[in-house]
């Protein structure tokens, strides 16, 4: 018992975690108002998506070179340079260093407009109301 003890105290993110999930599996009423919940996050990033796509857009007009295209990690650095090096910094030491490098410093490099809006289709998709199908067999 006091290895259980140990091991929730050292993984304490883990933890809440493992109990926010099984809440969300087994309580309707909550799994109903994450649903809810990321809808309204979907919603915000699909403006914020149209944000970053309008600001391209007008820069490219007013501009006589040609396309004009803003990674999410240029907007990054120039709304919150601080929280950006703590992410960075958070991930390298907890996770694995090779994950900004490889994965995330990448997905940043594309348009923030692309990345902001995949991330709300895969979660208006995630969250979206489903039917139910009322199926009944007659033996």
């Amino acid at each position: 018992m006091e290895t259980v003890t140990q091991f929730i105290s050292a993984n304490r993110v883990l933890t809440a975690t493992t109990v926010i999930l099984l809440t969300l599996v087994f309580v309707a009423p909550a799994r109903a108002a994450a649903m809810v919940m990321l809808r309204i996050a979907a919603r915000i990033l699909l403006l914020v998506a149209l944000l970053a796509l309008v600001s391209d857009g007008t820069r490219t007009l007013a501009t006589d070179g040609g396309l004009v295209v803003t990674s999410l990690l240029e907007h990054w650095t120039d709304l919150a340079p601080a929280s950006l090096e703590t992410v960075k910094r958070t991930l390298s030491l907890k996770v694995h260093p090779a994950l900004w490098d490889s994965v995330l410093a990448r997905l940043f490099a594309l348009p923030a407009w692309l990345v902001l809006g995949g991330a709300a289709v895969i979660l208006a998709y995630a969250a979206r109301k489903r039917r139910r199908l009322n199926v009944y067999a007659n033996a």
